[in-house]
């Protein structure tokens, strides 16, 4: 679950300006929720599959997700809007952060966070549907992340190709914009769970 923290494509014939920006910010501003199972792939530079996974996830804008991984190793990182709570139940632990103190994550932003001003750290290139996203300075490990989000705000695929020569693939399936209930963005303590204190 942390390859979600983590993250080269350099296309030629893409235009990086203002209007990659724009479009990617209006485009993600179109679903406020929404739910989906996803499947995982994490890829080493020779294009062999190191690790495969599936779950499901729930997304209500702003700040509002549960990101269930299923297998290979279960796993929960929920965000009530003000911590994030990350769970293994094999382990009975939750290990509690402040959620701000990951705000400038690129998978939050995609899915959770709606301040545009968070793009200006990113060189947006626009090919399609498909939108490049370089960080601008040289400060954590991720390399690029590439997403595919429709017109109508679909977020279909990501990845994250990070600086140690692996990439890793999302793929968003069976897509539904029902209504959400709340109770999906809670994470709700039994006595046998050890709680791991990081809001400091």
């Amino acid at each position: 679950m942390y390859a979600v923290f983590l993250s080269v494509v350099i296309i030629i014939s893409a235009i990086s300006d203002d209007t990659s920006v724009i479009t990617l910010r209006d485009r993600l501003k179109k679903i406020n929720y929404f739910y989906a199972r996803f499947t995982q792939k994490v890829i080493n530079a020779n294009d062999n599959i190191l690790l495969e996974g599936y779950g499901e996830l729930w997304i209500k804008r702003p700040n509002l997700f549960n990101w269930h991984m299923i297998s290979p190793e279960e796993n929960f990182l929920i965000s009530d809007g003000k911590t994030l709570w990350f769970y293994v139940p094999f382990i009975k632990q939750v290990t509690a952060y402040w959620l701000q103190n990951f705000s400038d994550n690129i998978f939050f932003m995609l899915f959770s966070d709606n301040n545009i001003h968070k793009w200006d750290n990113y060189n947006v290139i626009q090919r399609g549907d498909f939108f490049y996203l370089i960080p601008i300075r040289d400060n954590c490990n991720l390399q690029e992340c590439r997403v595919k989000i429709t017109n109508c705000g679909t977020i279909e695929q990501f990845s994250i190709f990070e600086k140690k020569d692996q990439y890793i693939d999302y793929y968003l399936l069976d897509q539904n914009n029902n209504t959400i209930d709340i109770k999906n963005f809670s994470f709700n303590f039994s006595e046998d769970i050890q709680l791991d204190e990081q809001r400091e």
